[in-house]
């Protein structure tokens, strides 16, 4: 049975496996709550949530072209230039980390993933002096975009006020059911926007969702 091979895969494609399987990898995430310094009368300070930040991966990446006498860096390039501006997209592209499958985390959810840094160590060289080992550390953070992130929430709470961007075939029926759970009560997402006409709702736009009790 043949070993699977750890890759980076850039969703436009293309794949990068990594000559030998990563010995481990990280993840890690930060949730910012900041205490209320104000009336501080308490044993704790009151503590509010203020946001999330993105999940890292990080791993380290070992090639060897020592046997075959060739230059390990024509290994290593190809993923250096994943940090470097696609001539399509404007801006680097989007990876996948696939080991036995794309990696998942909380909730089953596939991660993309950009790749934010790199740090390249020659261990050996021939005798003419090219590289034909090499360590790399990569660290990538997870990137979705505002669509996504909306379709992964689980904030259908009613008591906060939201924002919702309007999307093609969206109604406010639709928009009440998603954040109420209630198709019904649209009346004051319409009213909390001065909206008139239910029916003329621009894409694109950006609609006050207001806390309901």
């Amino acid at each position: 049975m043949s070993l699977t091979k750890a890759s980076l895969k850039n969703i436009k494609g293309g794949t990068h496996e990594f000559q030998f399987n990563p010995e481990s990898y990280s993840l890690s995430k930060q949730s910012d709550w900041q205490a209320n310094q104000k009336d501080h009368v308490y044993d704790l300070p009151v503590m509010k949530w203020k946001g999330g930040s993105a999940m890292k991966l990080e791993f380290t990446a070992f090639f060897d072209t020592y046997e075959a006498d060739s230059d390990v860096r024509d290994k290593t390039r190809p993923l250096e230039e994943l940090t470097l501006v696609d001539s399509e997209e404007h801006e680097p592209p989007k990876l996948t980390f696939n080991w036995d499958g794309p990696l998942k985390i909380l909730g089953g959810t596939e991660v993309q993933w950009v790749l934010v840094s790199f740090n390249t160590t020659y261990k050996m060289f021939n005798a003419s002096g090219v590289p034909v080992r090499a360590e790399m550390k990569l660290s990538l953070s997870e990137y979705a975009t505002e669509q996504q992130l909306k379709d992964r929430s689980r904030l259908q709470s009613p008591d906060h006020e939201k924002a919702h961007r309007v999307q093609p075939g969206d109604t406010l029926q639709s928009i009440a059911f998603h954040h109420y759970e209630d198709p019904a009560l649209w009346r004051p997402i319409a009213e909390a926007n001065r909206i008139e006409d239910p029916r003329d709702l621009r894409p694109g736009a950006v609609l006050r969702v207001p806390r309901i009790r």
